[in-house]
């Protein structure tokens, strides 16, 4: 028979379950604290469990003398005992509230989240007062195209605020709105954030991935309060405050300077030594499927800004810019995850300041040479005009040149790009509906537009800063 005491211990048991890569939201939890009775205020002890305890004997119409002898001591011990029963359902009580508030890897779990749909009506880019003290969000962007009659695009963008909650605004062309959903996550203050998508029909027929129902996943990492990296993936109809990514499991721990970089499938951050790390996403076994090592790159300066992005067509080839310890920036390309070379970017490469930020796209060229990409990137000169160069061709880089779309941007503000998505046997799509930048002007985040040959200011974006 199964004791007031086994009922309990029942109660205080909890399983958990680990996450998988790109698992089903449904087989996926979130670590819960301990069951607590609905109701229960505190822990009931009958007569035989008080026995059992005090180790007294069954009462008997008899008087045992000892007892007479001895009757404070007996009920000296009782309420001492009483006084540890109390203590242990106070201290059980306690850690559960606390179970409520921290997850396993010691980040805040993110407050009531809200949704917000926004009508796209682009709001002023001039006469915004930037408040004074105000440090620029960390910004991360990606999206993508859905093909067919009635196609469209969609981009998720990634923003922190002061107090470090983590929102996404996301715009849909075929209805115009942005939806908004704040405060779904929280990182470090000051984390730096980067994120990327992918297609399920990457992994069709891989027996290691289970996409059931989704066709598209957006992700964002950043650093925790450990400096651990950390994801939040978003299915494309999935729940809206989206979920933490198998990523979170790894325990990568960046340097306290890191960035952050991210192209479907290779993450690359700085270590603790300060190396470039890469983290590629490829499942040769069941939970076995990030992969982390060091990058065969020149020295890295501390705390160097990153930008990655495909070199050509099909992700043959990626491209990652960042800065050496001699102050200039270089381009590290990868093919295939086979040989590397570095690639100095003699157009600009020692005129980005290393307070600068950077960021980087890229496009599909036209002409024979479909296999390979234009790359653009953006970055501030000293006096804080944003900058363009780019490759159109395989003979090097252009430019540097400015544009009005970039006036009045906030000096030394976070500026993040948008690439469409490609990978093997998936060219990126013809157009430049996704070209698009992000950046803080007087106050508020600017969206530009580029064309192919020109920049438009598309408006500001509903983020709260």
């Amino acid at each position: 028979m199964m004791t007031h005491l086994d009922h309990i211990n029942d109660d205080v048991e909890s399983t958990h379950e680990g996450l998988t890569a790109l698992p089903k939201w449904e087989g996926i939890r979130i670590p819960n604290r301990p069951p607590i009775q609905k109701g229960s205020r505190g822990l009931m002890l009958n007569d035989g469990f008080m026995k059992e305890i005090l180790g007294a004997r069954p009462r008997s119409s008899a008087s045992d003398p000892a007892e007479e002898e001895n009757p404070k001591h007996s009920r000296m011990m009782i309420w001492l005992v009483l006084m540890l029963v109390i203590l242990l359902a106070l201290a059980i009580v306690l850690g559960a509230v606390l179970g409520t508030f921290l997850n396993p890897s010691g980040q805040s779990r993110p407050p009531n989240s809200s949704v917000t749909d926004i009508p796209a009506v682009p709001t002023p880019t001039s006469g915004i007062a930037s408040p004074n003290g105000t440090r620029p969000p960390s910004l991360a962007v990606t999206g993508w195209n859905v093909a067919g009659p009635s196609g469209y695009f969609t981009v998720w963008l990634f923003s922190q605020d002061s107090k470090g909650f983590l929102s996404r605004s996301t715009f849909n062309s075929s209805t115009g709105n942005w939806t908004r959903v704040s405060h779904f996550s929280t990182a470090k203050r000051g984390s730096p954030l980067t994120a990327t998508a992918l297609n399920s029909e990457y992994y069709a027929n891989q027996g290691n991935y289970s996409f059931s129902g989704i066709q598209y996943q957006a992700e964002v990492v950043y650093l925790n309060d450990l400096n651990y990296v950390s994801e939040w993936i978003f299915p494309d109809n999935g729940p809206t405050i989206g979920q933490p990514g198998s990523l979170d499991q790894q325990r990568y721990t960046a340097s306290e300077s890191s960035n952050l970089a991210f192209y479907w499938p290779k993450l690359v951050y700085q270590g603790l030594g300060g190396e470039l790390r890469g983290v590629n996403f490829e499942c040769h076994k069941k939970n076995q499927c990030w992969h982390d090592s060091v990058l065969r790159s020149t020295e890295p300066s501390n705390g160097t800004r990153l930008a990655l992005v495909p070199l050509t067509n099909n992700l043959s080839s990626t491209a990652l810019f960042y800065r050496q310890e001699d102050g200039s920036y270089v381009n590290y390309k990868e093919d295939g995850g086979q040989a590397s070379v570095i690639w100095r970017n003699r157009a600009f490469s020692g005129l980005v300041p290393a307070d600068s930020s950077l960021a980087a796209f890229s496009t599909t060229r036209p002409g024979k040479t479909v296999s390979s990409l234009n790359t653009y990137l953006l970055w501030q000169d000293k006096n804080g005009t944003m900058q363009v160069s780019w490759s159109d061709t395989d003979e090097g880089w252009k430019g540097p040149v400015t544009h009005p779309a970039f006036d009045g941007a906030d000096k030394n503000t976070a500026i993040t790009c948008l690439t469409g998505l490609t990978f093997p046997n998936f060219p990126l799509p013809v157009g430049s509906e996704l070209s698009r930048c992000y950046f803080q002007a007087r106050g508020s985040v600017r969206e530009v537009s580029f064309n192919g040959t020109s920049w438009d200011t598309v408006g500001n974006v509903p983020i709260d800063i």
